[in-house]
Order: structure tokens, then sequence, then C-alpha cells
């Protein structure tokens, strides 16, 4: 499997989620995932409950940015 196709990306993210809650920010510098949104999803259609909230990160530029904060339910 190549390891930035769509389903490495959400194996990567699922793997992250089942040990507790992954921002937006997080997850694309840690986990290598450009569209996190998009990946998030695509796990909710495979039957997934993941749920979104908002949180304030800060990013290298020093920006503050509104990002999703995601929560695998019932891990």
């Amino acid at each position: 499997m190549n390891k930035n196709s769509a389903e490495a990306q959400r194996a990567r993210l699922l793997r992250a989620l089942r040990r507790g809650p992954v921002d937006t920010v997080s997850a694309y510098r840690k986990l290598d995932i450009l569209h996190v949104p998009r990946r998030v999803f695509e796990l909710r259609k495979l039957g997934h409950c993941i749920t979104t909230s908002w949180v304030w990160r800060v990013t290298e530029a020093g920006e503050r940015h509104r990002v999703g904060l995601y929560v695998l339910e019932g891990r």
C-alpha cells in the first residue's frame, strides 16, 4: 500500500484516534495527512463514530487558527 494513499492516511488517523483526540494541526504535522477533514469524513462513511469540536491552535508561523478536534467515540 502506498504510504500516502487515502487508505494509508485513514489507517494512520484511525490508529491515532484510538489512542485519543486528534486535532487538525497535529494530524497534518505528525501523521502527514494534508486534508484531515476529508479523511474524517471517509472514516465516518466507513461506520466510525467520530465527533468534532472546535479548538484554537497556533502554527509554526505563530498564527492562531480554529481547527477541528476529533474524538473516536467508543474507542
